[in-house]
């Protein structure tokens, strides 16, 4: 701080002092001449008062400034405005207040408190008073090293709480409690919209990521023209204390208007905090000032430019949902419609701020029986997410495709959010047996759009189901457990070869259940009672795999209870011509419901590792 600055603040906090001294109630009563108001009533000022300040004080000092003479077209609205602040600087250059800035604060307080008014209170209020306040510590502070840094370059139409730029500066000899900040805002495209009120609707200020203060900006009255096509806003207030030796952050950032042409989206803002833009008090009741060095505008540490964009309209993806359930069979009941079953979970998120409309969702039903038409199989279908439930339309004729369509759902996701759908299916009264898995697209499949704008999101991603299979008997397969172990030449082996074990546990759901102990590789042979795949390479070589269980054992079959569940054990040994790295998953579980070949299928998830054994080495 300069000499001159350092006496000019001291003398403010003089002032201030004696007009605390002043009568702390005094009647306002009409000046011979002037503007009138029939109002007697007395007022206490606490607080520094500017553009933008709203309350009963600004409305008594207007109705003051009237009394005194000094007109205010508007009369006494309780919204300090350009008006009020050009009566306040006639009245200060009256004074010899200088500057003669249509600012109040405690010079200007001082005087109206001589003049018959009171600036009252012991502490200043927000101004700190004679000792900056009880929570303040230090002696006369020292701000520096001001920068402005840049947060957000751009603003989509619409979109709220958008962090424009951060003004940091240290602290040092003392603390301070800030509590006045003032931004600049130039347009550089005078062929576009150039009024700063078109483009925001409200200001917001937050310090240390806090928010400490907001102001709704999307009125003229808002913003003061200090020169052509150059407006200042002005939050009081603040009340962030900064304490010595630490540095002060002042983010400040808009609500951007909903409602900007298509055209004027092309304008940009240059925004800068002035010299002196930000004001803080010290524990001496000393002024303290900092801010830009320059002219707007600048392209320096000092300013930054800000951009628009079109109303975003949601940003939704589609994917898998751990909770999507394993493969499962399906029982379909002779005499009536089935039971519901829980068939495929997938995620829709919003991957952007602005809330989002879901109207329509498709899946797509594969049906492994291309001779039976999706209708004939699924009877209901129900599309649940967070408690809601929406109806499908099923269709598809005789084909392997078909289409269950949720239509008019207006299914909300907010911003940045994600909701869960669970497809719920009922299966129509004697359903042939078949496959049937679902899958949806975002792309293709799924329509929204923006809950403001009402134009299209963009959906991508997309989710597909295990394969479930439709009978009217049926088994539950789960995981035990899996192992793998390497044999090597020595007194028991003449060669190296690979013991592999799958262990999973049967429950027969509806009628007892027949599995044959015949085992093969996948594809053999659909009398095998289990099949399974080698993976890891192209493998050539003896293999050799036995079943066991704790089934009861008919000779070549293994009966499991109705409402029962047995382990069965797959041990599957491979000795290969050709050294590689190999393992063994199970691929499918066949069954009937009496000592027969079996003929209904339980396919197990390719992508399930809980059937899968580690690959290892296995040397020639």
């Amino acid at each position: 701080m300069t000499a001159n600055n350092t006496m000019v603040a001291k003398l403010a906090a003089a002032l201030a002092v004696v007009g605390l001294v002043a009568s702390s109630v005094v009647a306002f009563a009409p000046a011979a001449g002037a503007q009138t108001t029939t109002t007697s009533a007395s007022v206490t000022f606490t607080r520094d008062l500017t553009i933008g300040s709203t309350g009963a004080d600004v409305t008594a000092l207007q109705n003051w400034l009237i009394m005194k003479g000094y007109a205010i077209a508007a009369g006494a609205t309780g919204y300090f405005g350009a008006q009020t602040q050009a009566a306040l600087a006639k009245y200060q250059a009256a004074k010899s207040i200088a500057p003669a800035a249509g600012y109040f604060g405690p010079i200007t307080r001082a005087a109206v408190a001589a003049d018959g008014g009171s600036t009252g209170g012991n502490n200043g209020g927000s101004t700190g008073g004679n000792n900056g306040g009880s929570d303040l510590s230090g002696g006369e502070a020292d701000l520096s090293d001001y920068n402005l840094r840049r947060e957000e370059s751009t603003g989509d139409e619409g979109e709220e709480e958008v962090e424009v730029a951060t003004a940091e500066f240290d602290v040092e000899d003392g603390d301070v409690r800030v509590e006045r900040l003032e931004i600049l805002a130039s347009s550089t495209n005078n062929l576009l919209e150039q009024n700063p009120w078109n483009y925001f609707d409200r200001v917001i200020v937050w310090a240390d990521g806090e928010e400490i203060a907001d102001m709704e900006v999307d009125d003229r009255d808002a913003w003061d023209e200090e020169s052509d096509d150059v407006y200042r806003l002005a939050l009081t207030g603040l009340d962030y204390v900064v304490e010595e030796g630490n540095q002060a952050e002042i983010t400040f950032g808009f609500d951007i208007a909903g409602s900007i042409d298509s055209d004027d989206q092309a304008q940009t803002f240059v925004f800068q905090i002035p010299e002196d833009g930000i004001r803080a008090v010290d524990a001496e009741g000393i002024q303290q000032y900092i801010g830009a060095t320059g002219e707007l505008p600048t392209n320096t540490n000092e300013s930054v430019s800000f951009t628009f964009g079109a109303e975003d309209n949601g940003e939704l993806s589609i994917s898998s949902n751990s909770d999507d359930p394993d493969a499962s069979i399906l029982i379909v009941d002779d005499e009536d419609e089935s039971d519901e079953y829980s068939v495929f979970v997938f995620d829709i998120e919003n991957d952007s701020d602005v809330d989002s409309l879901v109207t329509e969702v498709q899946i797509d039903v594969t049906d492994g029986n291309s001779a039976v038409a999706t209708g004939d199989i699924i009877r209901r279908a129900t599309l649940v997410v967070d408690g809601d439930e929406y109806d499908a339309e099923i269709a598809g004729a005789v084909s392997a495709v078909g289409t269950l369509t949720f239509e008019d759902m207006d299914l909300e996701v907010s911003g940045d959010d994600e909701v869960t759908a669970e497809l719920m299916i009922t299966l129509a009264r004697n359903a042939t047996s078949t496959t049937l898995s679902f899958e949806t697209d975002g792309a293709t499949d799924v329509e929204a759009e923006g809950v403001d704008s009402g134009d299209e999101t963009t959906v991508d991603g997309s989710a597909t189901s295990a394969t479930h299979t439709t009978a009217l008997t049926g088994i539950a397969v789960e995981a035990v457990s899996t192992s793998q172990s390497v044999t090597t030449p020595g007194d028991t082996a003449s060669s190296t070869y690979a013991t592999y074990t799958i262990k999973f546990d049967v429950t027969a759901l509806d009628e007892d259940a027949y599995i044959t102990e015949a085992v093969g590789t996948i594809g053999t042979s659909t009398t095998n009672g289990v099949e399974y795949d080698i993976f890891g390479g192209s493998y050539t070589g003896t293999a050799s795999a036995v079943l066991t269980s704790t089934a009861v054992d008919t000779g070549s079959y293994f009966r499991v209870d109705e409402g029962e569940t047995e382990t069965f054990t797959l041990t599957v040994t491979l000795d290969p011509a050709a050294a590689g790295t190999f393992g063994v998953k199970l691929d499918e579980v066949n069954f009937n419901d009496t000592q027969a070949a079996g003929d209904t299928t339980f396919n197990v998830d390719a992508s399930n590792e809980d059937f899968r054994t580690d690959a290892v080495y296995i040397a020639n």
